[in-house]
């Protein structure tokens, strides 16, 4: 019995260190209105981001607008570019530092999430 707690605790150890710099990202709508009756039903598709120093890896995506805006509320907008399709890492300025909100924009849709760097 011991020994399966030991290896439990391992294991959940090594997780924590492997999911460390994966990026919680949700799902919003920027226009409500906008969507009309052609919304989708369905669960909407949510990539999957991390990040690893300035590094940021964004799974397979179209074309999004990446923004870092003021994790405290703020409509701040610390840094902006485009991330096209095909494209998955991104350096970002060495010169961010700080808690920031990441969002990946696409058309009417855009993805959130909490970063540290």
């Amino acid at each position: 019995m011991k020994r399966l707690f030991v290896s439990l605790m391992v294991w959940c150890g090594m997780t924590a260190l492997a999911m460390a710099g994966q990026i919680h990202l949700t799902a919003g709508i920027i226009d409500p209105g906008a969507t009309g009756n052609d919304a989708p039903r369905g669960p909407v598709y949510v990539p999957s981001a991390e990040i690893e120093g300035n590094v940021l890896t964004v799974s397979t995506h179209p074309d999004y607008v990446l923004q870092l805006v003021d994790a405290g509320g703020e409509e701040i907008i610390y840094y902006e570019t485009v991330l096209p399709a095909g494209v998955k890492s991104i350096v970002l300025p060495t010169t961010l530092s700080g808690d920031y909100e990441v969002r990946l924009i696409w058309g009417n849709w855009y993805y959130f999430g909490n970063i540290s760097l």
